[in-house]
């Protein structure tokens, strides 16, 4: 099977996926972020190239490896082999540990039904014990998660969120915060690894390494300068000492970039084209939704206020001086009869103390009844458009005001929405494309994690779509 691809070079794209209406499931925000950068059209010759090789291929031989016996299992999901070979990152801490590693095929038979081992002790989602980076944290077919993958994004997410709130967490809280948002990224990165590993069994390896090649250039592109922005530091040496101190290498931040970047484009491309909407889905769906397009009453109005807090609470001294801006407009109108729409934009620029004084004193338009002054509310409603009203008094001050237009409550007709329910419509009909087309790799697909042990069938659509579940 080829990998279409787009006809623009080097397009970075989110629009086939912005429009999606979030289903509140933690795989398709996923799915969402996995198709930000599209495969530029150079990568075309290297597939087109490898069509005899696929089209005369055998079975892939990216086989899942044997299933780790539960014997002597550590909760770690490797067979002892691979946990030797990972032993290295263990003792080093995450510095250094490959993200998404492959674990090539060993030919041996499947170990039996359930060999996974399950998690327990102080391995469960509410353990306080510190996660190391080198440490195996999920399987995904044949590819090995490292905690050092997310642990990076965990940690500044949780730095972030505790700079934000002014909080400090005890080291266990700190442990079993890492572990609870450790798991939503696992949930999320499952389906990137399933459908990488699906792309990756059709393309012939020799040109997967041609298709890294490629998305290089996005990457150092887009996201090197993202990530330059995100550390605040001033250039690529400096990132890859950050992202060194955070434990992990660019290069593994790169692989993951093309894990993500591929998935994407692959479902994007396995997934059937929806069908044209028509006329009357579009009419059936305004007819459905009539209360969505309904607007209520607004007012465009400008305003002329004095603060109380400006004359420390001398309200005569207020009074008298919105008399005097009052005075100001009224002379500068009388100056210039022909004057039509604002009036106030000199003199609220000026002198009102207005929360759109810089904007001549203009508020666009607003529903009628939703200030907070009913005094004013009510001004807004009465007054003849043009007409300035006489002082109001509020909590905050004294105002003056002036109707521009007014609109009566309504709803907007059909052909003014038609272009807005055309792209509802679509995104509604991709999203159940892009679902079907993950239930079907999801389907034959085993996983494990150090937080739910295995996963497979129901199990894992209901870790990756909580929704789902009962």
């Amino acid at each position: 099977m080829l990998l279409r691809l787009e006809s623009r070079a080097d397009r970075l794209s989110t629009h086939s996926q912005k429009r999606l209406r979030p289903s509140g499931g933690a795989s398709h925000m996923l799915v969402e972020r996995t198709s930000d950068v599209r495969l530029p059209r150079l990568i075309l010759l290297a597939v087109l190239m490898s069509l005899s090789v696929i089209a005369a291929a055998a079975p892939s031989g990216f086989e899942a490896p044997p299933m780790p016996a539960a014997a002597g299992a550590s909760g770690d999901g490797l067979a002892p082999d691979q946990r030797q070979a990972a032993a290295p990152y263990a003792a080093a801490g995450m510095e250094g540990a490959p993200a998404a590693t492959f674990t090539p095929p060993t030919g041996a038979a499947p170990a039996a039904e359930g060999s996974y081992p399950q998690p327990g002790g102080d391995q469960g989602l509410n353990g306080a014990r510190p996660i190391a980076g080198g440490e195996i944290i999920a399987r995904v077919g044949d590819q090995v998660v490292l905690a050092s993958d997310v642990l990076w994004q965990v940690n500044r997410l949780i730095e972030s969120k505790l700079a934000e709130t002014g909080q400090t967490l005890a080291p266990e809280q700190l442990a079993a915060a890492q572990r609870t948002v450790m798991r939503m990224m696992v949930m999320q990165l499952i389906d990137t690894k399933l459908i990488f590993a699906d792309f990756r069994r059709t393309m012939p390896p020799e040109n997967l390494k041609k298709v890294e090649e490629t998305i290089a250039g996005p990457f150092e592109e887009v996201e090197v300068p993202r990530l330059i922005k995100i550390f605040e530091v001033n250039d690529r040496s400096q990132l890859e000492e950050a992202l060194k101190q955070s434990g992990i290498a660019l290069k593994d931040v790169q692989r993951q970039f093309t894990e993500k970047t591929v998935a994407g484009e692959w479902l994007r491309q396995q997934m059937p084209k929806p069908k044209p909407i028509t006329h009357e889905e579009m009419l059936a769906y305004y007819q459905d939704h009539l209360t969505e397009y309904e607007f209520p009453a607004q007012v465009r109005w400008e305003e002329l206020m004095v603060r109380f807090d400006r004359f420390e609470g001398d309200r005569d001294a207020a009074w008298k001086k919105l008399g005097e801006l009052g005075n100001k407009v009224w002379e500068a109108a009388a100056a210039n009869p022909s004057l039509r729409g604002p009036a106030f934009a000199e003199v609220a620029k000026q002198h009102s103390d207005g929360f759109t004084a810089s904007q001549g004193g203009v508020h666009e338009w607003t529903t009628l009844g939703a200030l907070k002054c009913e005094d004013l509310n009510a001004a807004l409603a009465t007054l003849t458009v043009g007409q300035m009203s006489n002082r109001i008094e509020s909590d905050l001050g004294f105002h003056i005001v002036r109707v521009l237009q007014r609109k009566g409550a309504g709803r907007k007709p059909f052909t003014e929405v038609q272009a807005e329910i055309i792209d509802t419509l679509e995104a509604e009909q991709k999203e159940v494309l892009y679902r079907q087309q993950l239930e079907k790799i999801r389907k034959n697909a085993r996983v494990w994690t150090i937080f739910d042990g295995e996963l497979s069938g129901e199990r894992l659509a209901e870790a990756l779509d909580p929704q789902k579940k009962g």
